[in-house]
């Protein structure tokens, strides 16, 4: 069986295409999510694999043992901090939500906390081997993650013990092209974080580069492409993703605008962003939103924008309702730009630089007066942008299908799975 660990939104974004494929050419896959805050009932893309056959539940849910009444005590105690904190951070909005909120984040703590204890104790080495051989495991797939986060580092001291490979696949996109774009950021923790895994899938050669400059093997990188970006998914994603966007009232006369600014943490000036919302905002004849990236959990972290704010909207329904994107440093550009969409990219808001700039793939904004007459103009010609087709394909080939357009990427990630699998058995044989 071919066994995928997820934890969070991104990750789960860009390994449901991979799953689908493995299961719909008859391979035994399972997912099982390591995060226990993360409610998995409420992810259509998990639904839609369990749909398909594909077995998905909580890690500790499906190999829990038999718990000793500790064992038991602490897993209703993280079970419940847990879900108070959804219920605190989910069921309040507006300005009274701030309480609830901190208090979320409080019980959240404590759940985290009672987890550690939990893991310390009962979720190790052995216990991953007994999860591995009763899948009885061919191969094992993260997203990139720490080795100390969850019980990923006792997975890979299992399967090592097994010869079982272990796979890192993308959680995201590279798009960056400086060298330091957030604090932790540094080539040590690259290192740290990826060298004890077998093998790597990068999406484009910008990220394998920057692996192997921080001194991971340049041997067990493979540039695929992107999954979660390729045609096949999106069209099927397009098929299943929740249409809440079709519901928003305005005119249809409007030009219909989304930001989507990138995580704070990544250099971005927060300050000229609220001016910038506000320009928009008080702009005629557009209805414009804003939604935060995935990892940040709601505009309210860091300031009340005036724009209304989308986080509950799925990104994939966003740049179906849009006509226009707006965007920062975050991934979207490359669905936007998949979907023939204009592309706005606010280079101004912060201090980095990126590859689709580079290329000139997109309408680069270097100011608020630029931002406010490049609208006024896609008002009056949707389709009138000032950069050209071969610019957004030539960034589509790199980012998309790893530098070579005519590769089929879920065939691809597939392959190189199934080969891992073959290699290491031939190996250790």
């Amino acid at each position: 069986m071919y066994l995928f660990f997820v934890r969070h939104f991104n990750d789960i974004d860009h390994i449901t295409p991979v799953v689908w494929k493995l299961q719909k050419d008859n391979y035994q896959v399972a997912v099982f999510c390591m995060n226990l805050q993360y409610d998995i009932q409420q992810d259509y893309r998990l639904r839609f694999l369990k749909d398909q056959g594909v077995i998905v539940d909580y890690l500790y849910d499906a190999f829990y043992e038999k718990r000793d009444p500790f064992h038991q005590c602490l897993y209703t105690l993280i079970r419940a901090s847990y879900k108070a904190q959804r219920k605190l951070v989910h069921d309040h909005h507006g300005p009274a939500r701030t309480l609830p909120t901190q208090l979320g984040r409080l019980v959240g703590f404590a759940g985290t906390g009672f987890y550690k204890i939990a893991r310390m104790i009962y979720y190790g080495r052995r216990w991953a081997r007994s999860v591995l051989e009763r899948t009885n495991a061919q191969t094992v797939c993260f997203d990139y993650i720490m080795p100390k986060a969850y019980s990923v580092d006792a997975f890979l001291k299992a399967a090592r013990q097994m010869s079982i490979p272990v796979l890192a696949l993308p959680h995201g996109v590279q798009l960056y092209t400086n060298e330091i774009t957030k604090p932790k950021s540094t080539e040590t923790r690259r290192f740290a974080k990826f060298n004890r895994f077998d093998y790597i899938i990068a999406s484009d050669k910008l990220r394998k580069d920057i692996l192997v400059k921080a001194g991971v093997a340049e041997n067990k990188i493979a540039v695929l492409g992107s999954a979660r970006y390729c045609r096949s998914w999106l069209e099927k994603n397009n098929e299943i993703v929740p249409k809440t966007a079709a519901k928003f009232s305005g005119s249809s006369e409007k030009l219909r605008v989304v930001l989507m600014p990138s995580k704070p943490q990544c250099r971005l000036d927060l300050e000229r962003m609220f001016v910038s919302c506000q320009l928009i905002a008080e702009l005629d004849g557009i209805q414009a939103m804003i939604k935060p990236h995935t990892r940040t959990n709601t505009i309210h972290q860091f300031g009340n924008y005036p724009l209304p704010d989308v986080s509950h909207v799925l990104t994939a329904d966003l740049c179906g309702w849009a006509d226009v994107l707006l965007v920062v440093g975050s991934s979207v550009i490359t669905e936007a730009l998949m979907r023939g969409k204009p592309v706005l990219y606010l280079k101004y808001l912060h201090d980095n630089t990126t590859f689709f700039e580079e290329l000139g793939a997109c309408w680069i904004i270097h100011n608020e007066l630029e931002l406010k007459n490049a609208l006024v103009s896609l008002q009056a010609r949707k389709a009138d942008v000032p950069y050209s087709q071969k610019s957004v394909t030539d960034f589509l080939s790199e980012i998309v299908y790893g530098g070579d357009s005519n590769r089929d990427v879920l065939d691809a990630y597939e392959e190189f799975i199934v080969n891992c699998t073959l290699k290491k058995q031939s190996t250790s044989a």
